[in-house]
């Protein structure tokens, strides 16, 4: 059964719907020393490419026995508002990692060089909350210039939409990937409730171009599942 880590808001709301998905719904610790608007965000507490996850230390300690074996648990971290609250909030399809490098924590930098990620500096710090990326199928979506053209100069199909339709506690609007999480099962044969798929922290049909996304997400094998409500950026999910 896989694990989905989600902050507090996102565990109030969806964490039985999503259970009743197949995963095993995992609390990740808020950090108060953060911007209010990201404490709770996945993406912005835990660096991940869907193979590695770092974190600090401090807060693998609040994370269950079972699951702090597979973190790298690191001294830096994420703090206070724009942009040093992005240290780990980078996007990474294939071997490409975006980034505001300005802004990387410096663990996560060095497993980029060793591992061969070819880094790509990008003005948004956000980078991986701004944008639903599809590793499996060098695809994403983004309402970010910015990403799209840096996503597009490396051969990655880009569909843009349109800024803001997505609510974030304390901003003017949120993020599709922050509003958003993707399952991709490693084995051929896993079940069809756990195909390959988008979750949505939301109904997708509220967003104007609802739609478009869904038709873009089904033309390369995703699913688009609805969990309810309005489409509201929580920060993602780590998924194990």
């Amino acid at each position: 059964m896989p694990y989905i880590i989600i902050g507090s808001p996102c565990f109030q709301k969806y964490a039985d719907q999503l259970a009743a998905y197949g995963f095993t719904v995992v609390l990740l610790p808020s950090d108060h020393g953060l911007n209010a608007a990201v404490s709770t965000h996945a993406d912005t507490l835990v660096f991940s490419d869907g193979f590695v996850y770092i974190i600090n230390e401090d807060f693998c300690d609040g994370l269950p026995e079972e699951l702090r074996q597979h973190f790298t648990a690191v001294s830096d971290r994420p703090y206070g508002g724009y942009p040093t609250d992005t240290a780990f909030n980078a996007l990474c399809i294939g071997r490409h990692m975006f980034a505001r490098l300005q802004s990387l924590a410096p663990s996560v930098r060095k497993y980029a060089e060793e591992t061969g990620f070819t880094l790509v500096n990008v003005r948004q710090g956000y980078a991986r909350c701004s944008t639903l990326a599809l590793p499996g199928a060098r695809a994403a979506v983004t309402a970010d210039e910015g990403m799209a053209a840096a996503m597009e100069s490396v051969g990655i199909e880009v569909l843009r939409i349109r800024p803001g339709h997505i609510a974030l506690d304390g901003c003017e609007y949120g993020f599709i990937g922050g509003a958003s999480f993707v399952y991709e099962p490693r084995n051929c044969c896993s079940i069809s409730h756990r195909s390959r798929s988008v979750y949505f922290f939301g109904d997708l049909s509220r967003h104007p171009d609802g739609q478009v996304i869904a038709g873009f997400l089904a033309h390369r094998g995703y699913d688009a599942v609805s969990l309810g409500g309005e489409l509201t950026d929580f920060g993602g999910a780590v998924v194990m």
